[in-house]
């Protein structure tokens, strides 16, 4: 009987000690993706996203968009912050006060042209009214088009002006957008890795057949950080006459 009572008293030590290591684990990991995100229990975060393109209501979104904004929300929850859905037409005139993640590009989201032109200097994004369908991204010297159909790109960026990041998904075209959501969620333990709590990052990535696949095939092409930062304004494109049958078309 008293081996009986000693078997139990040692399981349950036992039981209670595992109990406590995994509770360890999750409190770590939870304080370095809070650290990683610049987000704390109950801190109030935004959400900054773009126009839909077609729609004259300037709080209408892409469903795709829509997608990106759930997947950073849920970021934010597992953070136990709080996330402020805001239309980019109504983005608060102040910076580096939250967290924030901004969606979209310049054509659509006036806080991204924004954040480019005082943050990432050396990248441009360019518009479908400019560029037509391609809407190259530019790096330094590199140059990134899209492919309907076959090949998009998106630059994922942490920008740091403050001690509250601002994170920065700045598709080709709002399925892009999400991919970077995506890819943001599910690799921010490498990102952290990399670049820790406290250094920017830019990353080019490629959404490969989005035709068929949507935003589940990407792959890093680019890690463009030094460039994206300190690099000096890539040129603006030279004007280009477009067919008369694409005006007014969005890829």
């Amino acid at each position: 009987m008293q081996d009986l009572a000693i078997n139990l008293v040692a399981s349950a030590l036992a039981a209670v000690a595992a109990w406590l290591i995994q509770r360890g684990i999750r409190y770590r990991r939870l304080a370095r993706m809070r650290a990683f995100f610049g987000l704390r229990e109950g801190a109030p975060s935004l959400l900054i996203a773009g126009r839909h393109w077609s729609s004259p209501r300037v709080s209408s979104v892409h469903r795709n968009d829509m997608g990106a904004i759930v997947e950073l929300g849920a970021i934010v929850k597992e953070c136990g912050g709080r996330a402020d859905l805001v239309p980019a037409a109504e983005a608060p005139k102040e910076l580096g006060k939250v967290t924030e993640f901004c969606i979209g590009g310049p054509e659509s989201n006036p806080r991204t042209a924004a954040h480019l032109a005082a943050l990432l200097p050396g990248v441009r994004v360019t518009t479908f009214e400019e560029a037509g369908e391609g809407v190259p991204i530019i790096v330094g010297e590199a140059r990134y088009e899209r492919l309907p159909h076959e090949e998009a790109h998106v630059v994922l960026a942490r920008a740091l002006p403050t001690a509250h990041p601002v994170f920065l998904l700045i598709g080709q075209t709002a399925l892009s957008n999400l991919a970077a959501a995506r890819y943001l969620a599910s690799h921010h333990r490498d990102l952290r890795r990399r670049y820790g709590d406290d250094s920017p990052f830019c990353l080019v990535l490629k959404v490969r057949q989005p035709g068929a696949y949507g935003p589940d095939l990407v792959q890093v092409v680019a890690d463009a950080t030094p460039t994206a930062f300190d690099g000096t304004p890539p040129p603006a494109l030279p004007s280009q006459r477009r067919p008369w049958w694409s005006v007014g078309r969005r890829p």
